[in-house]
């Protein structure tokens, strides 16, 4: 009866720390949501995926990097929203792997965030900044500009226009798009919010900025026609 009752109470106590023990281990991994260092494999999920990369290089030995992983990877919403638009990898300096994907990306400080289109045509390395809102609207320019590369390339291959061109046409569709939400914006910063300034993408700045310009031109000149009419 003495046993059956210890081995009762031992059981119970196990249960009690059971939770204890899940919810430490999932401490532990704050980055359970991101695949493991292998670029090969990341790459062929992205391509499979059609997603664009996330590459998220720490140390797990750096203050700065178990602060940003603490305040923004770790949370629930970011991973949830993150594993939705990216396939996500992790690349931890201390070890080899994540050593190499820091040197072939040129990474200089940690922790950073490196985003690449499925193709790896498309390359952004991110400004860190302990503000979500910087971070949530340079992600969200990325997948926009990534949507914007397909579209220039879609273009290019159905109506057999050279790359240039396609950017331009692309560019103006947008501009225009954008000005009648923003008419009052500058047509450099709108350009960039599009495009984030990425060197594959510098036809389509050029060419959104340009007609942006000539749309905030054409805007003025038409609103001081109609003030001087009043007069």
């Amino acid at each position: 009866m003495k046993n059956s009752l210890q081995i009762a109470i031992a059981l119970f106590l196990i249960s009690l720390l059971a939770p204890s023990v899940s919810s430490a281990a999932a401490t532990r991994n704050p980055l359970g949501f991101m695949m493991p260092c292998n670029l090969v494999m990341a790459k062929s999920s992205a391509k499979l995926e059609r997603k664009p990369l996330l590459l998220y290089i720490h140390s797990s030995k750096c203050y700065s990097s178990r602060t940003f992983t603490r305040q923004i990877t770790s949370k629930p919403a970011f991973a949830t929203w993150a594993k939705s638009n990216f396939i996500c990898m992790e690349a931890n300096v201390l070890d080899g792997k994540g050593k190499s994907v820091a040197k072939k990306y040129g990474v200089l400080k940690l922790p950073s965030i490196v985003m690449l289109s499925f193709d790896t045509d498309l390359e952004y390395d991110v400004e860190m900044k302990m503000d979500s809102v910087s971070l949530y609207n340079q992600f969200r320019s990325f997948l926009s500009a990534n949507s914007l590369k397909s579209q220039i390339e879609l273009m290019r291959s159905t109506n057999g226009l050279t790359y240039q061109a396609a950017s331009k046409a692309i560019a103006e569709s947008y501009a225009k798009h954008d000005f009648k939400k923003n008419p009052t914006g500058s047509p450099e910063m709108m350009a960039a919010e599009r495009t984030l300034q990425i060197r594959k993408l510098k036809d389509l700045h050029l060419a959104y900025a340009e007609e942006y310009k000539k749309l905030v031109a054409v805007n003025k000149t038409n609103e001081q026609k109609k003030s001087v009419a009043q007069n």
